[in-house]
């Protein structure tokens, strides 16, 4: 009996350290209740952002905490709130998605990545200057929930058309380049 636990915990460990990291990876503070995600220590490239560490939810990342990793991928989980400024900027990430719980970007969070296709949170509010800008995005809806778009937000991508919604009150069009068709929605 003892050797088929033995068995189950190496399996687990080896599943962590193919599939995900383990919280050692992950610099941290707490905050409001949560775990803000503050710096990353590990060598994947590929990387699943855990729910909760020490039993608390993971609710932010922290300005810079993964900016010049070199990372191809990112999971993150649906107990992020906030995602800082340059957080994950200089890297090599293709796709994002953002989870439903997200209400803010900050400035240059994913600045020069290599992303081509981003699916925003509904629940989104403001997107930071410079968030997306140099990647390599060519169609954008902004969700509803969207009230600020800071400056140059999406500059430098391959965008034709981006819907904009009617919620959007705060944005002008540095937030993209200037020859893309903005469609209000």
């Amino acid at each position: 009996m003892k050797r088929n636990i033995l068995i189950v915990v190496l399996f687990s460990g080896f599943i962590l350290s193919v599939y995900g990291q383990s919280s050692r990876d992950f610099e941290q503070k707490l905050e409001n209740n949560g775990i803000t995600i503050t710096g990353y220590k590990g060598s994947d490239k590929e990387i699943i952002i855990p729910e909760k560490i020490n039993g608390l939810p993971v609710i932010a990342i922290g300005d810079e905490a993964f900016s010049h990793k070199r990372l191809t991928s990112v999971t993150l989980p649906n107990t992020i709130i906030t995602i800082g400024n340059r957080a994950f900027s200089h890297n090599r990430l293709t796709n994002i998605v953002l989870p439903g719980s997200v209400i803010s970007i900050g400035f240059m969070s994913f600045f020069n990545n290599r992303l081509t296709s981003i699916t925003l949170s509904d629940s989104l509010a403001s997107i930071g200057m410079n968030a997306f800008a140099q990647n390599k995005i060519k169609n954008l809806t902004l969700p509803g929930s969207l009230t600020y778009i800071g400056d140059g937000a999406f500059r430098r991508n391959l965008l034709d058309n981006v819907i904009v919604p009617r919620t959007v009150r705060n944005f002008n069009s540095l937030a993209f380049d200037t020859y893309v068709i903005i469609m209000w929605q």
